[in-house]
Order: structure tokens, then C-alpha cells, then sequence
């Protein structure tokens, strides 16, 4: 019992926490791109939420796992320790670079809407792939640190800068649709769609670096030294991962408040697997001689009288 209650190492209670974590990660995110890739309502800003969704996707599916396989294990596998290290880079950094991409995309809609209109598809490829790519450099940079042909030292300031330059952009870009929506005039549907929608995940974006950040700033303070790795540490370093790894969670919990859209389209999804909704019968396939034979039969009943 005094193991189970002994928070400062891991324990059944932690691994129920975390797994409950990452099974709602994996839910609600393939919910949200099957949502957002089956209805009709379908813009191009929403494939920029649909690759954030696929990156908090792959927290639940494989950084999660692999950090509650590396704490039972408690470092005795190095490898397996280096791998779930890089896959939490990787899909960290293409979390972050996305939220400052949908706020660089947010930014031009309200800033510059004539131009935004003018986007081509190519544009919106590009602010999908770049987060990726970012995020595939600077695990790259961590994986030769690892192999010792990079110092630590050296890797705090690559860190730093991909850290902080997401935050950056994501501030300035905020600032501006912040100013530039107090000076738009008139009340049209597109511009009030807009708006609410950068509201929207100006929120989600809030709260993912509520989440986000006090992890960052540990790892800050180890590097330079402010603070050791304690014992008595752990219980606080397992709260603020579970934090991090939650930031994948808030968009499934925003999105059904903020866009009516998605709720309505989540709400009926629901309803339909809670009553078994039938099948639609108009898009049904029927073989060809059953369909000749039930037409005969359904003409004989109509038209040959009982005797």
C-alpha cells in the first residue's frame, strides 16, 4: 500500500492516469479529423486543424505509451529511453510550430481578407508541411546530441530558439488580429465567422501553453542549473508531463463549444451510435436479380387482385 500511495516513484496509480490520458487522446483526435474530413463543411483552415489533430493523435498513440513503459522500466533500457525522447521532441515541435502556423493563417483572414481569399491550395500545403519539416530538423539536432557529436551545452541553444520563436510568432500574430478586429467595420457573416473562429483557437492556444509551458521552463531550470534532479522532484516532474501530454486533449474539448459546426456534427454522430441509426437504403447496393424479383413481386401485389 505504501508503494501504490508513493507518489515520488511510479506506481499503478500514475499508470492509470496516463493510459486513461492517452486513450482519450486517441479517441477524441480521430473523432476530430473524421469529424472535420467527412462534413460538408470543410474549409481550408481546417486542414491546418487536422494536421495539429494528427501530431496530439500521435501523443496519445505513441509518446504516452512509451513514457509509461520507460517509468516502470526506470532507464534501465537506454534505447527505449532515446526513443520515446525524440518521438516527445518530434511531436511536441510539430504541435507548436502548428498553433503558430493556424495563427499566422488567422492573422492574414482578419488582417489582409482580400488577400486571404487569394490563398491557393499550395499556400495552405506549405503552412501544413513546414511545422513537420521543423519538427524533423530539430529531432535530428537532439538524435546527434544523443550520438555525442553535438554537446549539451551546444543543445540548449538550438532549443531555445525552437522554442521560443513558436511563442514569438503566436503573440505578434494575436496582437494584430487583436488590433485589426477593433477597427473592422459592419456586421457580415464572414467577417463575424471570422473573428470567432481566431477567438476560438486564440483559446485553444492559451490553454495548450498554460499546459506547455511549465515543462519548458523545468527543463530550462535543470539546464541551468537552478535546479537538481530531487527525489522528492518526481511527483512534481509526473504532474507537469501529464500537463504537456494534456495540451493534446484541450482541442476535442474546445472545439464542440466554440464551433457550432463540429458540435452539431459530433452531437449527431452520437445520437446515431446511440439509437443504431439504419442504414441509408437510397445509397444501398442491391444485387441486380434480387432487385429485378422484388420489383416483379412488389408489381404482382399491387396490381393482380385476390380472388
Amino acid at each position: 500500500m505504501s508503494s501504490i500511495m508513493d507518489f515520488n516513484s511510479w506506481n499503478i496509480v500514475w499508470s492509470l492516469c496516463f493510459g486513461l490520458l492517452a486513450t482519450l487522446i486517441i479517441v477524441g483526435n480521430l473523432l476530430t479529423i473524421w469529424i472535420f474530413l467527412k462534413q460538408r463543411f470543410r474549409k481550408r483552415a481546417h486542414f491546418l486543424l487536422i494536421s495539429l489533430a494528427v501530431a496530439d493523435f500521435l501523443v496519445g498513440l505513441l509518446t504516452v505509451p512509451l513514457c509509461i513503459a520507460e517509468s516502470y522500466l526506470e532507464h534501465r533500457y537506454l534505447k527505449l529511453r532515446n526513443v520515446y525522447e525524440l518521438i516527445d521532441i518530434f511531436t511536441a515541435i510539430a504541435s507548436i510550430f502548428g498553433l503558430a502556423a493556424i495563427s499566422l493563417e488567422r492573422m492574414c483572414a482578419i488582417g489582409w481578407p482580400f488577400r486571404h481569399r487569394a490563398l491557393t491550395f499550395r499556400v495552405y500545403i506549405s503552412a501544413i508541411a513546414i511545422p513537420w519539416i521543423l519538427a524533423g530538423i530539430f529531432t535530428s539536432i537532439a538524435l546527434l546530441t544523443r550520438a555525442s557529436m553535438i554537446t549539451s551545452k551546444n543543445f540548449v541553444y538550438p532549443r531555445t530558439l525552437f522554442l521560443s520563436t513558436p511563442l514569438l510568432v503566436m503573440c505578434i500574430a494575436y496582437y494584430v488580429i487583436w488590433k485589426k478586429q477593433k477597427t473592422m467595420m459592419g456586421n457580415q457573416n464572414h467577417v463575424v465567422r471570422e473573428i470567432r473562429l481566431a477567438k476560438t483557437l486564440f483559446i485553444i492556444t492559451a490553454a495548450s501553453l498554460s499546459t506547455w509551458l511549465p515543462f519548458q521552463i523545468m527543463l530550462l531550470l535543470f539546464d541551468f542549473g537552478a535546479i537538481g534532479n530531487l527525489p522528492y522532484l518526481r511527483a512534481t516532474g509526473f504532474i507537469i508531463k501529464f500537463l504537456q501530454f494534456s495540451n493534446s486533449l484541450l482541442n476535442v474539448i474546445i472545439y464542440p463549444f466554440r464551433i457550432s459546426e463540429f458540435k452539431k456534427s459530433l452531437l449527431q454522430m452520437l445520437r446515431c451510435c446511440g439509437h443504431m441509426c439504419p442504414r441509408d437504403r437510397r445509397n444501398e447496393v442491391v444485387p441486380m436479380h434480387q432487385g429485378r424479383l422484388g420489383q416483379l413481386h412488389h408489381f404482382q401485389e399491387l396490381h393482380i387482385p385476390n380472388h
